[in-house]
């Protein structure tokens, strides 16, 4: 299950995975993530909350890199992952990786309240905007 929503007001970008998805369910989501995008302007954050996921199989995690690649085009600035005691280190990691191959890196946090708090700093160096 996902949800997905544009805040223009906050220039931000908030998504929520929890369970298993299959590739139909995540190209979905992968394309109505990058549609929800399209609503926000250039340096748009995003708010991902991870916690509740469980890692999808190699070809159902193929639309999160192609949605990743098309987030960086679209201007991407910093990204924030929200993980808990029961997030697979599997999806970080594998969230990262993906990232990182097509140009950028996320944080993390524990809450969607602290991700927040997080993206309310104004510039972290060493992510998508540095």
């Amino acid at each position: 299950m996902y949800e997905i929503a544009a805040d223009p007001r906050t220039n931000r970008l908030h998504l929520s995975f929890t369970g298993r998805m299959d590739r139909a369910e995540m190209e979905t989501a992968a394309d109505e993530t990058v549609a929800a995008a399209e609503r926000l302007r250039d340096g748009f954050d995003i708010v991902n909350d991870l916690s509740g996921f469980t890692p999808p199989s190699p070809e159902a995690a193929e639309p999160i890199k192609r949605a990743q690649a098309e987030l960086k085009e679209m201007g991407v600035d910093r990204v924030v992952r929200v993980t808990d005691g029961e997030t697979s280190q599997v999806v970080v990691n594998a969230f990262e990786r993906r990232s990182q191959d097509v140009g950028y890196s996320g944080e993390t946090a524990d809450s969607v309240a602290e991700a927040e708090r997080k993206l309310d700093e104004k510039e972290v160096a060493g992510y998508a905007s540095a």
